[in-house]
């Protein structure tokens, strides 16, 4: 009789699954680019009135208040919206709704490791575009593979940049396949390409909660399109994928533009008072839209992402990416918390070998 191991699918034994359970909660976590400035005020606005004793009964299958929220929100139709349990479910989902297996898939490098592990899980042919050095995109160099699909993250994770526009415009109009722009960090950047995506017949507009919205640990995704793509995703998401709790809050979420402003401002100080001290501390700190900054590193990175860990500070190793040898990730959070990685970085660089 063969064994537990050995019955698992053979084309997942080479799949490598991305971590992101680096560290214990009780460390400092600049690792994960969750909003650490509060949680939004939706959550205990809608648990002191929300029905607790309602929750013996399924959820609504299609998660129709929240579609309809998001798409008064956007001026679109609720048909026009699909949400998820975090946007990752929706990259499963039109992963599987879309690619064959040996069907080509774009993403480029260095970005969000998360598009390759769907397409590498659904058997397609992920094949990976590099950045330029100043890491900005060029579509022909996709357009040339002729992909199923594509999936670009805008602005990008972990480079913090914008990609310039008229190259996205021009993977929504000449792709042959899925464009899947994927916006959760457009509310730092000020940057929304809805308007762009809803006129290409094959374009996905991703967005979260997860970020400036400050409720990552409710899971909550969704994504926008014309009627006929969200159908067909619709057709393989999950009945009741998103949990009641959670589709009230992300409703009531939606009302509090004014908190995300602030939260907002408070990101833009907190990131020049870092950038300015880990220049000062030898480290190469790229312009940033979003509440990350990447930095080389002036001693070795994995080394040092290591020894901070040891430290209860928790920061993005970005060795293993194309261009990021010795590069960190530093997500951007309150005073306390960037100083106290600060004290910690100051006495650690110069026991880390260079």
């Amino acid at each position: 009789m063969s064994s537990v191991g050995e019955l698992k699918r053979r084309t997942l034994e080479k799949l490598t699954k991305p971590s992101y359970s680096l560290a214990r909660m009780d460390m400092v976590l600049l690792n994960d680019n969750a909003n650490l400035f509060g949680v939004n005020p939706a959550v205990q606005e809608v648990a002191e009135t929300f029905d607790f004793g309602r929750l013996w009964a399924y959820p609504s299958e299609s998660s129709e208040l929240l579609r309809d929220r998001i798409a008064s929100e956007f001026g679109i139709s609720p048909d026009e919206v699909i949400v998820g349990n975090g946007s990752d479910e929706i990259l499963d989902i039109a992963s599987k709704s879309f690619l064959n297996p040996g069907d080509v898939f774009c993403s480029p490098t260095p970005t969000f490791s998360v598009y390759k592990f769907y397409a590498n899980l659904h058997l397609a042919k992920p094949v990976e575009k590099i950045l330029k050095r100043d890491f900005s995109l060029v579509a022909d160099s996709f357009l040339e593979e002729e992909p199923k699909m594509v999936s670009v993250c805008q602005p990008n994770n972990p480079t913090a940049n914008l990609f310039e526009p008229t190259e996205i415009v021009k993977l929504l109009e000449r792709c042959p396949g899925v464009v899947l722009l994927d916006e959760a960090y457009g509310d730092y950047a000020g940057s929304d390409m809805l308007k762009e995506v809803m006129n290409s017949e094959r374009g996905i507009d991703l967005r979260t909660f997860s970020k400036a919205m400050g409720i990552a640990g409710l899971r909550i995704g969704y994504a926008m399109a014309r009627k006929e793509l969200i159908d067909d995703l619709r057709e393989f998401r999950t009945p009741f994928g998103l949990n009641s709790f959670s589709e009230a809050v992300a409703v009531k979420a939606l009302d509090h533009r004014g908190w995300v402003k602030e939260v907002l401002a408070r990101v833009k100080a907190e990131g020049a008072y870092l950038r300015t001290k880990l220049g000062a501390l030898g480290f190469k700190v790229y312009p940033s839209c979003c509440n990350f900054l990447l930095c080389k590193c002036p001693v070795a990175g994995p080394a040092l992402v290591s020894a901070l860990r040891s430290e209860g500070v928790a920061v993005r190793d970005c060795n293993s990416y194309s261009l990021l040898e010795n590069h960190i990730r530093i997500t951007i959070g309150p005073r306390p918390m960037l100083d106290r990685m600060l004290d910690r970085l100051e006495r650690l660089l110069e026991a880390v070998p260079r």
